[in-house]
């Protein structure tokens, strides 16, 4: 203790003395502190805002560390999957998701998962599609399309790397295709065809494939870039289908792609009548497009039918792009023909195409219509007059679209005709009912109940109309505000449906509730609507009710979704039968003899669509419950989809943080 007390004394003896020796020094911290504390007595209280502001940054911070942990985890589980589709996909997806935020992992996850795709012996452990009959090709089908993600991903964030992996991906499919061509011979009538109808190179399909999931992701220019390199190829159906949607998001990187293909197909000189037709679509016909047989027949291909968000898409183009196509279509048109072309084949074809776009030339390039009305002067005298009726009937046609609608009823309507006896018509008509009620024919539907016969296959057509009415009662009751959240229960409770249904029903009229500012009253439907679902038969229907109120509970943002989530995830255990993560609520309204199985509209409650929504009101939470999962695939795909919500989400709060800072420096 004295040593302890010496030591202490000699080391503070120094101290002392520098304190007796500059006591100002010691004076003037004391009134740094004392200014200092008068300062921060003088300032204002930070601004609630500006609280509010800083919390939900921190909390964005928070949920996005744990939303990219969380998706390193599922990328981690997914290298155990036995499907590699399943196990390349998830990965990709957790790349894609994570890229911004850890750029090299993200990389070699994706370069991992790429790997995969090519291992020897990688088509035997692939889920099958379906796509052949051979199940080899269909497993290399699969393979082809978890290649073509991967590369979307690449792309999307590094184009360099995306390149050379649509290289990799040509090289060994040029190795595939020369393996495959031994021993096979060139049919030389088909290689000499004039006429012909161009297609894709299997090098161009590998671009245009992940450039169409690239525009569909919402990446119009990147997706654009990546089909440049194919338009050397010419004008294919797949390609001026691809320019024509890209009009809707990028009209001068499409417009551009268009003028490259006009003069691909000026420098061609096989280029012919059908690549003149399939240009012409966006000028004479934007709905449809037209071309010509082997045979010189007419050929129609209704652009609604392949892709349904051109049904009504405005893919008119401008001036200088119009008249650029004519002068390409004029010079095709004019060129002599090849000594070799067969008179009737390739005489029709040319005299279909210049009958059919003539009437535009006199409009838009009247400069060029005297050579052309001669042209086709000359090319009638060679065909038969048969011949040339037949086709010169099918020149004005521009759309197939019918002016009455048919009836979407007429063909069960046939079948309850052509039924042969009673039984048979019965059902006829049942499958009518459930058809009619899908399609909210109401008084149809009730009209065709009544003409059964048979007792309970008429009780069957009721409980399909009920349950399609029970299942639409949010859309029913939208407009009516509070007096239309209490009518929509009086409906459902009144409806004789099975208690999974009436769960539906209930669960929207929540939802209904939650909009109108109710919360109370949406809390007490989701609990009557809980436990409905939680009656329903265990595996996938108890699983389906309890997604559809679950998702219902976060769109309202009711507390209840944290009790409904675990509830939900020990059912998804309980059944193997949710290898997609898709949950149906079906239910059977045949008869003893012969069922008829009916679902809820609406469509699927996908696993993705659940945890996406209960992660916008709590990532944390739901990440959580997302782990839960014994399922080592549902628990991965439920980690990815939160996660990602999550991401998007913070995103969002820290854009939002981050303009609000701006608005309040700017107001200083």
């Amino acid at each position: 203790m004295k040593s302890s007390s010496l030591t202490s004394l000699t080391l503070l003896a120094p101290l002392l003395a520098c304190a007796l020796l500059n006591p100002p020094t010691i004076r003037s911290a004391e009134v740094d502190a004392a200014q200092a504390t008068r300062g921060d007595a003088e300032q204002p209280a930070p601004k609630k805002s500006d609280v509010k502001a800083a919390t939900q940054t921190a909390r964005a911070r928070r949920e996005t560390r744990a939303a990219v942990a969380a998706l390193k985890e599922a990328a981690e589980l997914a290298r155990s999957f036995e499907d590699v589709y399943q196990s390349v996909r998830t990965q990709a997806e957790v790349a894609d998701a994570v890229w911004p935020f850890e750029e090299q992992w993200a990389r070699s996850v994706l370069r991992r998962a790429w790997d995969a795709t090519n291992a020897p012996g990688a088509e035997e452990h692939v889920q099958r599609f379906g796509t052949s009959d051979d199940p080899r090709e269909d497993a290399l089908d699969a393979l082809m399309l978890t290649r073509r993600f991967v590369i979307k991903v690449a792309l999307k964030h590094d184009q360099r790397l995306g390149e050379l992996l649509i290289s990799e991906l040509e090289r060994g499919e040029a190795a595939r295709s020369s393996a495959g061509a031994q021993g096979r011979t060139t049919d030389a009538d088909e290689s000499a065809s004039l006429l012909r109808r161009r297609t894709l190179s299997p090098a161009g399909r590998q671009r245009l494939a992940p450039a169409q999931q690239l525009f569909d992701d919402g990446d119009s220019r990147a997706a654009a870039s990546v089909v440049a390199p194919v338009i050397a190829e010419g004008a294919t159906p797949e390609l001026l289908i691809f320019i024509l949607r890209l009009r809707a998001q990028e009209p001068a990187a499409a417009d551009a792609l268009y003028l490259r293909l006009l003069v691909a197909a000026r420098s061609d000189p096989l280029a012919d009548a059908n690549d003149v037709l399939l240009l012409s679509t966006p000028v004479v016909s934007p709905q449809l497009i037209v071309y010509l047989n082997a045979d010189g027949s007419a050929g129609f291909m209704p652009l609604r039918f392949v892709r349904a968000d051109l049904s009504d898409a405005d893919v008119s183009l401008p001036a200088a792009a119009r008249l650029a196509f004519f002068e390409t279509a004029g010079a095709v048109l004019l060129r002599q023909r090849p000594a070799r072309a067969a008179a009737g084949d390739d005489a029709a074809a040319v005299y279909f195409a210049v009958g059919r776009l003539l009437p535009f030339f006199e409009r838009e390039a009247p400069q060029l219509a005297p050579a052309l009305n001669a042209r086709l002067v000359a090319l009638a005298a060679e065909l038969e007059a048969s011949r040339r009726e037949a086709l010169k009937s099918k020149m004005e046609v521009s759309s197939l679209t019918r002016k009455n609608p048919a009836d979407p009823l007429a063909f069960l309507l046939e079948e309850v005709r052509r039924a042969t006896n009673s039984a048979e018509r019965d059902f006829a008509r049942l499958v009518l009912v459930s058809q009619a009620a899908r399609r909210a024919l109401w008084e149809r539907a009730r009209t065709a109940s009544e003409e059964i016969e048979n007792s309970e296959a008429r009780r069957g057509a009721r409980l399909a109309i009920a349950i399609q009415q029970v299942s639409t009662v949010g859309e029913a009751y939208e407009d009516e505000g509070a007096d239309g959240v209490e009518r929509a229960v009086a409906f459902v409770k009144a409806a004789d449906v099975p208690p999974e249904a009436r769960s539906l029903g209930l669960a929207q009229a929540a939802e209904l509730a939650s909009r109108a500012g109710a919360a109370a009253r949406a809390d007490a439907l989701l609990a009557e609507a809980t436990e409905l679902a939680s009656a329903a038969d265990r595996g996938t229907q108890r699983t389906s009710a309890l997604a559809h109120v679950t998702l219902s509970a976060a769109r309202a943002g009711a507390a209840r979704v944290w009790e409904l989530l675990p509830a939900f995830v020990r059912a998804a255990d309980e059944t193997d039968e949710l290898r997609y993560g898709a949950m149906l609520l079906d239910f059977n309204v045949g008869t003893s003899e012969r069922e008829l199985w009916v679902t809820a509209p609406g469509g699927a409650v996908g696993l993705d669509q659940l945890f996406a929504e209960a992660a916008r009101l709590d990532a944390i939470k739901t990440l959580t419950e997302a782990r839960g999962f014994a399922d080592e695939e549902l628990r991965a795909a439920s980690l990815l989809a939160a996660g990602r919500a999550a991401l998007a989400k913070g995103g969002r709060a820290m854009r939002q943080a981050g303009r609000a800072e701006l608005l309040r420096r700017g107001a200083k």
